[in-house]
This record gives C-alpha cells, sequence and structure tokens, in this order.
C-alpha cells in the first residue's frame, strides 16, 4: 500500500485526489475543516492544520506506507511539506530557501532584484505609520498584498496616499503573519506560468493568457493556451526559471509563477509557489499538450521519474465559474447543454442547490470550472460564450441567473 498525504482539502485540490486514486495511491486528507471538499475524495481525513506539522507527525506516526506529501494548489501548507518530508525521509524534500519565496512576496522580490530581473519598486512591513511613510514614495495607483496569502485574498486597490490606512487595515486581515506588501502597479498583458523542474533544469512549462476581474479584487477568470508571448521574451524565459531554481537550490517538483507583460515588453515576474497552480490549470495543460502534470508531480514527490511527452498545443482554454453576489443557491440550470457543447472537455462545480454562495471575490470562492479545446481560438472562445449563456447558477428569492465573469 502506498499512501500520499495531501495538505488541505480546498476545491483546487480534488482533482489530485481523484487523480492519485487512479494512479493506485492510497490519499489522506489534511484540513481543519470536515466538509472540506478534498475530504469526499480523500480514503482517510486528519481534521488538523496543514500549518501544524508535528501534529500531523503525531497523527500518523507510526504509519509506514507514506511514500510522498503534496500541498497542492495553495502556498498555505509548503513549509509543512517540506517539514514532514524531511522528518519521514522523503524523497525531493523543498529546500526552505524555496519555501520563504513562496510564503513570503518580499522574498520573491528580493530574489528577482538580485538576478537584475526586470522589477517594480514595493515596500513592506507591518501596516503602521513607518510603512504608510514608506509607501507615499512608491508611484500610485498600488497594490497592497498580504505577505503570505494566495488565491487573490486580501488583495487591495489602492488609488493614493490617502487610501493607504484603510488599504492597509483590510488586507492584514488576511496576513497569519501580520505583515502586507506595497506594490506599484503594473500596467499590461497577466499570464501564468506552469513549470516542472527536474535536476535543476525546466523539464517541461507551460504559459497561459490569465484573464482577471477588473479592481479591487483581480481574481482569475480565464487561463488560455497557448499563450503568445513576444519571441525574445519567450527565448529567455527557461534561463530566467532555471536561475531562480538554482538560487533557491530547488530541483525537483511543480513550480507556479504569476506575471505580468509591461507596456515596455519586458516580462515581470510578480509571485512564485513551490506547487501546481490550481483553477484547473493542470486539466487545461493536459488537454493542450498532452502531459499530466498531476502524475508528473506526484512521481517526482515519490522519487520515481515522470513522464513528460508533450504534442503540439491545441487551443485550450479554463473557464472559472462564480457569482457576483453573495446568496443561497436555489438551482442549476443548463449542466446537460453545457456537457453537449462542442468543444466542453470538462466542468467541474464545487456548489450544489441549497449551498450559500459568496460573490467571486477570492480563487476560493469559485463555483466551479469549464475546460474547453477547439482547432482556433476564435472557435474556442465562440465555445465559452455558448457556456456562458448556457449554464445559469440562480439564487433564491431572486429568480434570476448570476452572470459569469
Amino acid at each position: 500500500m502506498r499512501t500520499l498525504v495531501v495538505l488541505g482539502g480546498a476545491d483546487g485540490s480534488v482533482s489530485v485526489y481523484q487523480r492519485a486514486r487512479e494512479l493506485g495511491y492510497r490519499t489522506i486528507c489534511v484540513d481543519v475543516r470536515p466538509g472540506a471538499p478534498g475530504v469526499l475524495h480523500a480514503d482517510e481525513f486528519v481534521q488538523l492544520s496543514v500549518r501544524a506539522p508535528e501534529r500531523i507527525a503525531a497523527a500518523l506516526d507510526g504509519r509506514t506506507d507514506i511514500v510522498g506529501v503534496l500541498c497542492p494548489a495553495s502556498d498555505v501548507g509548503l513549509p509543512t511539506q517540506a517539514w514532514l518530508s524531511r522528518h519521514w525521509g522523503l524523497p525531493s524534500p523543498l529546500p526552505e530557501a524555496a519555501v520563504r519565496a513562496s510564503v513570503d512576496k518580499p522574498v520573491f522580490r528580493a530574489l528577482c532584484d538580485q538576478l537584475g530581473l526586470p522589477s517594480y519598486r514595493c515596500v513592506s512591513g507591518a501596516p503602521d505609520a513607518d510603512l504608510i511613510s514608506a509607501a507615499t514614495g512608491l508611484r500610485f495607483p498600488t497594490l497592497v498584498k498580504p505577505v503570505d496569502s494566495s488565491g487573490s485574498r486580501g488583495v487591495v486597490a489602492c488609488p493614493g496616499p490617502g487610501a493607504l490606512r484603510s488599504s492597509f487595515a483590510e488586507s492584514v486581515e488576511f496576513s497569519p503573519s501580520g505583515r502586507i506588501v506595497v506594490e506599484e502597479h503594473l500596467d499590461g498583458s497577466h499570464y501564468t506560468v506552469e513549470v516542472l523542474v527536474r535536476h535543476g533544469k525546466v523539464a517541461f512549462h507551460a504559459v497561459t493568457e490569465r484573464t482577471i476581474t477588473p479592481p479591487p479584487y483581480f481574481v482569475t477568470t480565464s487561463h488560455l493556451l497557448p499563450a503568445e508571448l513576444p519571441a525574445a521574451v519567450d527565448a529567455e524565459l527557461v534561463e530566467t526559471l532555471e536561475a531562480i531554481c538554482a538560487e533557491l537550490g530547488y530541483t525537483d517538483g511543480p513550480l507556479t509563477l504569476d506575471a505580468v507583460l509591461g507596456r515596455d515588453g519586458r516580462l515581470y515576474l510578480i509571485e512564485m509557489g513551490a506547487r501546481m497552480g490550481g483553477n484547473g490549470l493542470a486539466e487545461v495543460i493536459e488537454s493542450c499538450y498532452g502531459v499530466d502534470l498531476m502524475a508528473a508531480t506526484i512521481a517526482v514527490a515519490v522519487g520515481d521519474d515522470p513522464v513528460l511527452t508533450p504534442h503540439p498545443p491545441v487551443p485550450t482554454l479554463v473557464h472559472v465559474l462564480g457569482s457576483d453576489r453573495p446568496g443561497c443557491l436555489g438551482r442549476i440550470e443548463g449542466i446537460d447543454d453545457v456537457l453537449g457543447i462542442p468543444g466542453v472537455v470538462d466542468l467541474r462545480l464545487f456548489a450544489e442547490e441549497g449551498d450559500f454562495v459568496r460573490a467571486y471575490e477570492q480563487a476560493g470562492y469559485k463555483l466551479g470550472y469549464v475546460v474547453l479545446t477547439a482547432s482556433s481560438v476564435p472557435e474556442l472562445l465562440s465555445a465559452e460564450n455558448a457556456v456562458r449563456g448556457t449554464l445559469k447558477f440562480r439564487l433564491e428569492a431572486q429568480d434570476m441567473a448570476v452572470p459569469q465573469p
């Protein structure tokens, strides 16, 4: 029996539990919430915080079947993944430098500056008068973020120095360490870079063109592959990624990065996580390139060689489903019709009729996602529009469709 410990049971982890079972692994879900979506898909459940490695180790003491630890779709459990991997003597433990760069945004910013990568100004610290003073010297508008959160939690747009104090108060609520970072806002096109690192080299990477909601939330609504980067930028990307991995001592495993192609034509790396990305990215990459990143990540975690045999890319898109307002979900209409739309590869729903749903202001508040593929980008976008017009989430007492992002 070979068992994987999966840190976190949020919706972004569900496909990992399912894929692990298909590959013949048992899974243990560690989450403080018994109602987390991943719990239903795991073989075992340990109700503990993913921030408590010693308690997790004690709960699983004496187990000889654990062969790997994963932390998909969230940075929160990465320190625990590193600790448990070392405690149990598992393959490919995360280096501490990679953990710090993943869970502390200013650390990654400093790394980019050290390597001479395209950069922008930011200041960080406790939300006090000193930080306000430092932030007033930045170019506005700015973004205020917790240094240690992901999924757009606590990201606040700040239009000018007069709004810093209120932005600080809103953002710091989402920071476990009580620290925030203020960044100059970059104007440009948004991308996500998904990578598998093997022996310190980029074994595979894919770039997605990311669509986000307008301010103030900046939450992902879709990823389109393959992304069209300028040739010079694309040529430098692998070299840049390998330089980052060398500096961090990160030799094996997944990597996800957010990036902005600025108006000046340079690619700015915003933040990183030594993990797989969420929002259906693994599924959309498999549809586009034929590469199973989930299976590859599991293989690396247990010390096996990953299988990476990409085919020429096929235009593919993942559309994230969300509500523009909170309320009780009365009914969902059009599921069967959506599944019949040409090009729909997968439909995943994380809300059921009767659930209370929140406005899509954070990645964790999505209602699901749809993966689509087509022979051309115009055909793909047409299919996405068909999904928007067909799938309806109706809230109680309103009897009206929730507009999709």
